[in-house]
């Protein structure tokens, strides 16, 4: 016999194929690795993308004036790569040519506050104590 388990709302009841604590367990790591939202300064646009012949980094805040990418592949040089707001809307993102590697970044907001990528997930302590985000290019 083919039990269905139910889980019931107010309004509605969802039929579910998996255990309830195997259901709360999926959600529970799916909010860790942010799937709901962000957890930057103000949105949940921000994060980073590997594309084909590098990345393409993003970073939101509505409030910065400017924020630039520094990182091991740039000898964290706080001026050389600015990231664009192209519409106004928050979003800055720049894209960078990278070849397969493992990458420590930050982004500098208004030119004084380092920030690691709210949106990755992987991290490395960055010996101030703090943490620097990580990118990791694979072989093609």
């Amino acid at each position: 016999m083919n039990k269905k388990r139910l889980f019931f709302s107010r309004t509605t009841a969802v039929r579910c194929p998996v255990p309830p604590q195997t259901a709360i367990a999926l959600f529970l790591a799916a909010a860790a690795v942010g799937c709901f939202g962000g957890t930057g300064r103000n949105a949940p646009r921000d994060g980073l993308e590997i594309v084909e012949g590098g990345v393409i980094f993003r970073y939101y805040d509505k409030d910065a004036s400017r924020v630039n990418l520094v990182g091991d592949f740039n000898n964290w040089s706080p001026r050389a790569d600015a990231m664009v707001d192209k519409n106004g809307d928050g979003e800055w993102t720049l894209f960078y040519t990278l070849s397969p590697g493992v990458y420590q970044y930050k982004f500098i907001v208004d030119g004084s506050h380092w920030v690691s990528d709210p949106r990755n997930p992987d991290k490395l302590s960055d010996g101030f104590e703090g943490e620097n985000s990580v990118v990791r290019i694979p072989l093609p």
